[in-house]
């Protein structure tokens, strides 16, 4: 990844990280099966992940242009 200057992928929330590490210790059968993967993957399926941007270095950052802003009001 280090020689990246940008990096872009899904967020993983908490219940995301919950299911990979429940996947990671077997619960949900033999790692790389094809029943375990299926159930793993059919846990993370619905979760509406976002994009998430990570831009490591000077070169990444200059690829960005300020469009607008606006201001919001909080009550």
């Amino acid at each position: 990844m280090k020689k990246y200057d940008i990096i872009a992928g899904k967020i993983a929330d908490d219940a995301t990280n919950v299911t990979i590490l429940t996947y990671l210790v077997g619960a949900y059968g033999t790692i790389g099966s094809k029943e375990a993967d299926a159930l793993c993957i059919g846990r993370l399926i619905p979760e509406r992940l976002e994009n998430q941007f990570c831009f490591r270095t000077d070169a990444g950052l200059k690829c960005l242009s300020f469009v607008e802003s606006e201001q919001i009001w909080r009550n």
